[in-house]
């Protein structure tokens, strides 16, 4: 059982919970054929994510797969003590994007390369959070491998191109659930940015992102249905010309 607590556990929809990290997030999937996760959090959060399959309704023995939106640590980290426990589980990500998830280099800005804007107090909390969270913690996924379509033939997920903020950045459309995990292609809030900036679909702080231009272009490409699940913030739904934040 994790003393982590995540900030919001939504039922999206049927077969589908998504989870608002203590710092990141992730989402439970019910499959075909047994229980899939899209991203994992931090090192440090992955008894947490554990505890959200069960929370789910879901027998971790069913555990079969992990989708990785990028190769951020703040989104791969939690992979290796998931695999510590249940070595049989998939981790699958874009061809263009296996390096960053199996590590231990990555494509990923360290606090030397935010330089400066350290001073900023969000900046420091987030880092603080980051910290609390084993950022640092070495991560390697050496059995992570690269999707095809064939992985995505008879279910309900579509992944989608969202490169940019890494090389092989990757959204997953939800038809059934009328939704799309973005990973941080899109986001709807990051603690870097101003508390009062109300949720909704938007851009990660761009020193977090690999090449903003293409990023920008690939987050305008994407499809976007009524609900929008992120790698940072809250779930948010379309109601009217407006993004609301799903409720728990």
């Amino acid at each position: 059982m994790s003393s982590r607590r995540p900030r919001s556990v939504v039922s999206v929809a049927p077969g589908v919970v998504f989870v608002e990290g203590p710092v990141s997030n992730w989402v439970v999937l019910a499959e075909e054929d047994g229980v899939a996760l899209i991203d994992a959090g931090y090192p440090a959060d992955s008894d947490l994510v554990l505890d959200t399959v069960r929370w789910a309704g879901h027998d971790l023995g069913d555990l079969r797969r992990i989708y990785v939106t990028h190769g951020h640590v703040d989104h791969v980290g939690g992979i290796p003590g998931v695999l510590e426990r249940h070595p049989h589980v998939q981790v699958l990500a874009h061809a263009d994007e296996l390096d960053n998830v199996r590590g231990p280099g990555r494509q990923q800005v360290t606090p030397a390369e935010i330089g400066g804007r350290l001073a900023a107090p969000r900046t420091l909390r987030w880092l603080a959070r980051a910290i609390r969270s084993d950022a640092l913690r070495p991560v390697t996924v050496p059995t992570a491998r690269a999707f095809t379509l064939h992985d995505f033939a008879g279910r309900a997920m579509t992944p989608f191109p969202a490169v940019g903020h890494t090389a092989g950045s990757t959204a997953y459309l939800l038809p059934a659930a009328g939704a799309i995990v973005t990973g941080d292609a899109v986001v709807t809030h990051h603690d870097t940015q101003p508390r009062a900036w109300q949720p909704r679909p938007r851009m990660i702080t761009p020193f977090f992102t690999a090449d903003q231009e293409t990023a920008v272009e690939s987050a305008r490409a994407l499809p976007y249905p009524e609900v929008v699940l992120p790698g940072h913030g809250p779930a948010v739904h379309r109601v009217g010309s407006e993004w609301v934040p799903v409720a728990g």
